[in-house]
């Protein structure tokens, strides 16, 4: 066995913790929104494509801190879009996140949700939102009274 030269083991080292930290490092996006009690609030989407214009696998979720005040809801949907070059009118599967508060609700609620791309890639949201409550329901209608006993 030949042994290892020092500088090829400091390479070695620095490739080693280069890749580590890479792997570590997390985009954290942190923003406060206004909602209102009752009604989805689009927080963020998520779609990708590779360069020949197919589409990459959808994200995975991860929440970090659930609202106390409401749901985070994530559903699918078509994205269609000419903001990839070389991909005119491109149609990809995307990932829509909502926050909607519980009727009845108001006050600050707060959620942390993490997005994993199928490259890797690493973002955390961070939102602080406002929940003010929603308009009054609606008086029920009022049942019709009996004709009887109405005369002319």
């Amino acid at each position: 066995m030949m042994p290892m030269r020092p500088s090829t083991v400091l390479l070695s080292c620095a490739i080693t913790s280069l890749v580590a930290s890479a792997a570590l490092a997390q985009a954290v996006n942190y923003t406060s929104v206004e909602a209102t009690a009752g009604k989805p609030l689009q927080l963020s989407y998520h779609a990708s494509a590779h360069k020949n214009c197919t589409p990459a696998p959808l994200a995975t979720f991860d929440v970090l801190q659930a609202p106390k005040l409401g749901l985070l809801i994530v559903r699918k949907a078509m994205l269609t879009t000419d903001k990839v070059a070389g991909c005119p009118h491109l149609k990809i599967p995307a990932e829509v996140v909502f926050y909607r508060g519980r009727e009845g609700s108001a006050g600050t609620d707060h959620v942390i949700y993490k997005v994993t791309s199928s490259s890797g890639e690493v973002e955390v949201f961070d939102v602080t939102i406002t929940l003010k409550p929603g308009p009054p329901p609606a008086p029920a209608p009022s049942p019709p009274r009996s004709q009887k006993n109405n005369s002319l």
